[in-house]
């Protein structure tokens, strides 16, 4: 999630709702205690109006937010959570790429996978990132700046490496229409 100034300097929040279901799934996902969202929303928000000097004005800057959450039982083995620790980490950013606002190669290799039905790679967890380090270093090395990540037989895309994918298909008529 990311909070921006607008060109009338006011503060935005991109898709924070989205954002904020998307972490309740994961927890539900890896069977942490569930929370309320419009409350984290609230605290969010109280904290990006609070932390408001953060949030760089330059255009295609901006305040990156990471809602977190972690187990915090006190026990030691494999099951689940009955306590939990939510904590935001935020930090002023940038464009990610030497790029800057200019397009950026991607590496697609169907021989390598990060999500697949039944996976938990929709799901926003920490130990989803880590086996798809070795595919981006070698797409680095080739000159590419990340991974298009395809599934299956057919292909399909799942979803491009740390950055948002949005597509708009051309239909054989000419056509056009934003990707589902």
């Amino acid at each position: 999630m990311k909070a921006y100034k607008d060109k009338e300097g006011r503060v935005r929040l991109f898709r924070p709702m989205m954002n904020i279901e998307r972490m309740q799934k994961s927890a539900e996902r890896i069977a942490l205690p569930n929370f309320d969202k419009d409350e984290m929303l609230k605290c969010i928000k109280e904290f990006v109006k609070v932390e408001s000097n953060w949030i760089p004005s330059e255009r295609g800057y901006s305040l990156y937010l990471r809602p977190t959450m972690i187990g915090t039982q006190a026990s030691l083995g494999v099951g689940s959570s009955s306590n939990a620790k939510v904590f935001l980490i935020a930090s002023p950013v940038g464009p990610y790429y030497r790029t800057g606002f200019s397009a950026v190669k991607l590496f697609a290799d169907p021989t390598a996978v990060r999500a697949w039905p039944g996976g938990s790679g929709d799901s926003k967890l920490g130990g989803n990132y880590a086996p798809g380090i070795r595919t981006q270093l070698d797409a680095a090395a080739k000159g590419y700046a990340q991974v298009l990540w395809l599934f299956g037989p057919e292909h399909y895309v799942t979803e491009v490496g740390t950055m948002n994918c949005f597509m708009l298909w051309k239909n054989e008529d000419g056509g056009s229409r934003r990707a589902p």
